[in-house]
C-alpha cells in the first residue's frame, strides 16, 4: 500500500513538474544566407587607354553590361530571400 502512494505521489509531482503551465520559449535565430549571394561581384572590365577602335569599346561594353545584369539579379534575388526570410522570423518567433 505504501509502494502505491509513493508510486502516485511521484506521478502527481511529475505532472506539476511538466505540466502544461510551464511553457518553455524556443528560440529561433536568422538563417543563413545560401552562399551564392555572399560572393564577391566580378569586378567590370575598364577600357584599356589605347583602345581606338568601335569593336573594343562595344566588346567592353558588352560584357560590362552582362556583369552588371548578373549583379542586379543577385541584388534582387538577395532582397527577396531575405523579405522572405524575415517576414518567416518574424511570424515565428514574434519579434
Amino acid at each position: 500500500m505504501k509502494s502505491i502512494v509513493a508510486i502516485s505521489m511521484l506521478f502527481l509531482s511529475g505532472c506539476a513538474l511538466f505540466g502544461s503551465d510551464r511553457i518553455m520559449p524556443v528560440t529561433m535565430n536568422f538563417p543563413q544566407a545560401p552562399e551564392p549571394l555572399l560572393l564577391e561581384p566580378e569586378k567590370l572590365d575598364p577600357l584599356p587607354e589605347d583602345a581606338k577602335e568601335l569593336t573594343e569599346l562595344l566588346e567592353n561594353s558588352t560584357v560590362n553590361y552582362g556583369k552588371h545584369r548578373e549583379l542586379q539579379m543577385k541584388y534582387l534575388q538577395w532582397q527577396r530571400w531575405y523579405e522572405q526570410h524575415r517576414r518567416i522570423h518574424k511570424e515565428t518567433t514574434g519579434e
